[in-house]
């Protein structure tokens, strides 16, 4: 992109951040993998008044042969292709220098009124430290990483027609009240580590007065600056429905958990997290059960 840039434009740098950088990214329904990184210009936001044409330089920097490149109100969107159809993507957030080390990042797109074209203080760097240790010890971590994935699972699967919570709210929710779980011999048991968490989800849900009134709602605050509420864009409808899949998810859990052979717990299971979502073998399972009895 450097070399493709205009003249006038700063000098930049990168690093990776979400979920590649979290190490908490699934694999999506619809195989399209989701890469974010973040773009630092050597500048501060007094040199781009209006962010969109940094972006939109941005934008002309990279849109070449084998990509579509859309400016997105976050970020800068570059799909590879295969042949026509998305094979992946990189979402490029775009930020500046500020003088007390934050960051500002670029929020508007080409059809943005001039209100919604801001530079919003930002801290990423920051926020991904926070996800990655969030628990010192390497079998706790591994646990906490795998449980926000299978949440993530979860998500894509029961809200494939939209409205579903945002991936960094799940995961600073997790930060915020994920609690591991394991046998008296060391296993890790995931399955009770997620009724847990879904329960202290749950647990969270309070009356709250918004433009739709008062209704049920669950505040997630992002821990770095902005501290804004990650959850603050959802609906009443939305938030609703996102209550209601919860109640649903977690007595799942629960019957799978009460099930005594692994087969019928992960029938149970399946119905949430997805149709590919592994059934072993009854053979196998009586002949590891048998074993172990």
């Amino acid at each position: 992109m450097a070399n493709k840039l205009d003249g006038d434009v700063p000098a930049f740098e990168k690093f990776d951040q979400g979920s590649y950088a979290m190490h908490t990214g699934v694999l999506p329904p619809d195989k399209n993998y989701d890469i974010d990184v973040g773009i630092v210009f050597d500048c501060t936001r007094d040199k781009y008044a209006d962010l969109v044409e940094l972006k939109k330089k941005v934008c002309k920097a990279l849109n070449t042969h084998g990509r579509s490149v859309v400016i997105r109100r976050p970020c800068v969107t570059v799909n590879y292709m295969r042949g026509n159809e998305v094979d992946y993507h990189v979402d490029l957030a775009i930020y500046v220098k500020r003088d007390d080390g934050l960051l500002d990042l670029a929020k508007g797109k080409l059809n943005s009124s001039t209100e919604k074209r801001v530079w919003e203080p930002s801290d990423p760097r920051k926020l991904t430290d926070i996800i990655c240790t969030a628990f010192s010890d390497a079998d706790d971590l591994a646990q906490y990483r795998r449980c926000i994935r299978y949440f993530k699972r979860w998500r894509n699967v029961q809200f494939a027609n939209g409205g579903a919570p945002l991936s960094i709210a799940l995961t600073v929710a997790a930060k915020n009240l994920f609690a591991t779980r394991f046998s008296t011999s060391g296993r890790p048991v995931d399955l009770l580590a997620m009724i847990d968490w879904v329960d202290a989800l749950l647990g969270q849900f309070q009356q709250l007065y918004t433009d739709e009134g008062w209704h049920r709602r669950l505040v997630v605050t992002l821990p770095v600056t902005p501290y804004c509420d990650l959850m603050e864009w959802m609906s009443k409808g939305q938030m609703e429905t996102f209550e209601t899949k919860l109640k649903s998810l977690r007595q799942a859990l629960v019957d799978a958990e009460a099930e005594e052979l692994p087969e019928e717990a992960c029938k149970k299971l399946r119905q949430q997290f997805g149709d590919d979502f592994p059934v072993p073998e009854k053979a196998a399972t009586a002949k590891a059960v048998s074993a172990a009895v």
